[in-house]
């Protein structure tokens, strides 16, 4: 092998695959090589029409580049590595999987359509665009009421047809957006948390294909990154091993900040999650659920409607049984501020401050309505959610310093809170006037819970309500009820967010 090889790059010609090929190029320069790119056609991109679940066969957009590199015509193959097969053709390796990009998906939305809203900030029946069985079924599992339709077209094709006004928003992988450098500034994006939207095994990550018997396999396996290298192998092994492609509805997303291989599969009975060490243990969990034994989980909360973890509970094999044991009890005559009623804004800190403070937030229709996260945005009724104008990100604190820090000193804000609701509002000043009182208490209530494999205790009063043996699996939805529930030294794990999805990752780490 020459001392600076030289290789032919073969590549799709969208404006993204010329982007990876050239900086699949700039890397092999910088390794010392020398490099030429070829730009070939593939069966995706002649075919702009139909859906991908529509169309025959497999490999729409690596089949010619990979016969192409079979044949000597090209010597490296660049691919967005989520495209390819997961079995190599006969004679083709993966040489090196370069640094990866983002793994998240992006939601665009035009902005006549933007607005706050649970889980995504889509009015109620908006057209979303996607040509992904896998993003469709996650934005059905999101929001039911969805109108999902196919969008083909490279990237900037698509984004032109969401500014036309085709859809009202599309969603895209991050890491293609992020690489174009398109202005977006027009739009409003969204980058989805994989927690909520798990994105496609080896989403962001590049394959570098060669011929097996190149001696310059060698150079180019210099290009790897050993960190996205074992990412993608691990996401991918699932896939593999569910002789899936681009076809199947499932996600895979390898989370190092928890050390857990995250998945989605959507199964004739319903979507379906698994969270697990090792690409074989999660195989094993998506094989196992909905087993014969059923796992009842019980949430210590008032039952509310169809959300995502009761979406899910079915082809996991659970029961979700919402029981609570504290009931939100508006005071008799609370001390309401001066001036509150005129408030711009009222923040409503939990599901319970809610509903206590209902009739008084219905009373004020020209409020509008805060919360810290989409969990107390989903239990609000319909008539209040109308009113939401800010969705934190579900860390109570941090959420208030966002609000708070995006006010001005012309707008008020009203708490309706809880006699014993932690005062995160004293954490940061707030330009404008701020009106806090004890709007409630919450009251235990004389109730026997049935019978649960799991119980998920929502707030520290559950916790002290709960009169029987501890459980023996135990969820706490928040920092302040897993000192709770350190205080009675009862073993539990913590939800990452204190949400639905929060909540169902936690039930998949004790399962």
């Amino acid at each position: 092998m020459p001392d600076t090889p030289h290789l032919i790059i073969g590549t799709r010609g969208s404006d993204l695959a010329l982007w990876q090929a050239h900086h699949v190029r700039d890397l092999i320069q910088a390794a010392g090589g020398t490099a030429e790119i070829k730009v070939l056609s593939t069966q995706g991109d002649r075919e702009q029409v139909q859906a991908f679940e529509k169309l025959e066969g497999k490999g729409f957009f690596t089949k010619e580049i990979e016969e192409a590199l079979l044949a000597g015509d090209i010597d490296v193959a660049v691919h967005s590595h989520k495209d390819l097969e997961t079995r190599q053709p006969a004679g083709l390796v993966i040489a090196a999987v370069p640094s990866r990009a983002s793994q998240r998906d992006v939601l665009l939305v035009h902005p006549s359509a933007h607005t706050v809203a649970p889980w995504l900030p889509l009015g109620q029946g908006a057209t979303v665009g996607t040509s992904s069985v896998r993003r469709r079924d996650q934005l059905r599992l999101l929001r039911p009421d969805l109108n999902i339709q196919a969008l083909r077209g490279n990237v900037p094709t698509r984004i032109g047809k969401l500014r036309e006004g085709h859809y009202d928003a599309i969603v895209l992988a991050e890491a293609g957006v992020s690489r174009l450098e398109l202005d977006l500034s027009d739009l409003h994006c969204h980058s989805l948390e994989p927690q909520r939207f798990v994105p496609a095994p080896a989403q962001g990550a590049l394959a570098l294909q060669m011929r097996s018997n190149d001696p310059r396999t060698s150079f180019i396996a210099g290009l790897a990154h050993a960190e996205a290298s074992l990412e993608v192998e691990s996401e991918r092994t699932v896939l593999r091993a569910l002789d899936g492609g681009c076809q199947l509805p499932f996600g895979a997303q390898w989370d190092a900040s928890i050390q857990r291989l995250r998945c989605f599969l959507q199964t004739e009975l319903g979507p379906l999650r698994a969270l697990a060490k090792t690409a074989s243990q999660a195989l094993d969990a998506l094989h196992s659920a909905h087993s014969e034994q059923t796992l009842k989980v019980l949430i210590t909360r008032t039952p509310r409607g169809d959300g995502p973890l009761k979406r899910v509970a079915p082809a996991q094999g659970w029961v979700v049984q919402e029981f609570p044991f504290i009931h939100a009890e508006p005071l008799p005559s609370p001390s309401i501020p001066v001036g509150a009623a005129e408030a711009d804004w009222a923040w409503v800190g939990s599901p319970g401050a809610a509903h206590a403070a209902e009739n008084w937030l219905l009373s004020h229709p020209s409020i509008r309505i805060a919360t810290p996260g989409h969990g107390t945005a989903d239990a609000l009724p319909d008539r209040l959610q109308r009113r939401l104008g800010f969705i934190g990100s579900g860390h109570p604190l941090a959420a208030w310093q966002e609000f708070a820090g995006q006010r001005t000193e012309h707008e008020g804000v009203a708490i309706p809170h809880s006699m014993r609701t932690l005062s995160r509002w004293e954490s940061q000043d707030i330009a404008g006037p701020l009106y806090a009182w004890p709007h409630y208490e919450p009251v235990p209530l004389p109730v026997k819970p049935p019978q649960a494999d799991v119980v998920c205790f929502t707030s520290p009063s559950n916790v002290e309500a709960w009169s029987l043996a501890p459980p023996s699996r135990i969820i706490a939805l928040g920092p302040s009820t897993s000192r709770a529930l350190g205080q009675r030294n009862w073993d539990h794990v913590v939800c990452q967010t204190p949400d639905d999805f929060g909540i169902l990752e936690a039930i998949l780490m004790l399962a």
